[in-house]
């Protein structure tokens, strides 16, 4: 864990490019390192573990990293070009102000950068810089994971803005909750595993109230049982209505209003998660 964010721990050796290049070819830990050229450039990169590495103010470009992980590394003010990274780690490391071009490589490789709530800002950046690239390269699934790891500092910041500005929990509380909420349940839109999840658990709860409210749902000899409460439930709410089955109480008549309710909620908010991941 850096000490300072934006400097590295303790002492370090001051690596030129050729230094740099020899010990990429010969060693598997590249420790307690300050990179002092201006630019690394046409490396190939395999397994290697860089930790309390700074590569501030760095030009990276047309380099490739597998296997790598960065431990405590600074990227200040980095510029990455025609870099792509596979099955890469980044563990509290430090992008501030760094941009990209051309890059390739799985957001959620980067989900760890920022371990500190402080630093939210930077990990906005981050992400802010990564969906614009994704964005650019037309790279739409991963555009969707960073504008979902985006949204979750976003959320974040707020937070950190708000009590540095002494504001009253009121004001910002009941957004953050919501946000979260909107993360929780539908991953900002752009998870569809959260929607299923939530569509399970949601449709599971609504069949065991209509099962306990079963005497005014159903009508006649009608007797009630799981099946058709499951039955009632989907109709009803992939119908908005017809189910089929005509309420004896306004207690049954509230059950139905509930259940249409929630299906127009569920089908918003697949119809949402689709124009999210498909047509943006």
């Amino acid at each position: 864990m850096l000490r300072d964010f934006f400097k590295l721990n303790g002492s370090f050796e001051e690596f030129d490019e050729e230094r740099m290049s020899s010990q990429i070819k010969t060693s598997k830990h590249i420790v307690n390192v300050l990179f002092r050229p201006d630019e690394l450039k046409e490396k190939k990169i395999d397994s290697i573990k860089f930790e309390n590495v700074s590569l501030s103010k760095t030009k990276i470009s047309k380099c490739t990293f597998r296997n790598c992980s960065f431990e405590d590394c600074l990227f200040i003010g980095s510029l990455f070009d025609e870099v792509e990274f596979h099955k890469c780690t980044f563990k509290n490391c430090n992008f501030f102000k760094s941009k990209f071009s051309k890059i390739y490589g799985r957001p959620e490789q980067f989900k760890s950068s920022v371990t500190d709530e402080k630093y939210s800002n930077i990990a906005v950046h981050l992400y802010q810089q990564l969906r614009e690239n994704y964005h650019a390269e037309s790279q739409r699934e991963f555009k969707n994971e960073a504008e979902y790891y985006f949204s979750k500092w976003k959320r974040k910041l707020a937070v950190v803005e708000a009590k540095r500005e002494c504001l009253p929990k009121y004001k910002y509380i009941p957004t953050y909750i919501a946000s979260l909420l909107y993360d929780l349940i539908l991953g900002y839109g752009y998870r569809l595993r959260n929607l299923v999840i939530s569509t399970i658990v949601l449709v599971t709860v609504v069949v065991t109230i209509n099962h306990w409210f079963a005497e005014c749902l159903f009508i006649g000899d009608e007797r009630p049982s799981v099946i058709k409460s499951i039955y009632f439930t989907i109709t009803t709410m992939a119908t908005l209505g017809a189910s089929g089955f005509s309420p004896l109480s306004e207690t049954g008549y509230a059950v139905v209003t509930i259940n249409v309710l929630i299906g127009i909620s569920l089908l918003t908010a697949t119809l949402n998660s689709i124009f999210r991941k498909v047509i943006r």
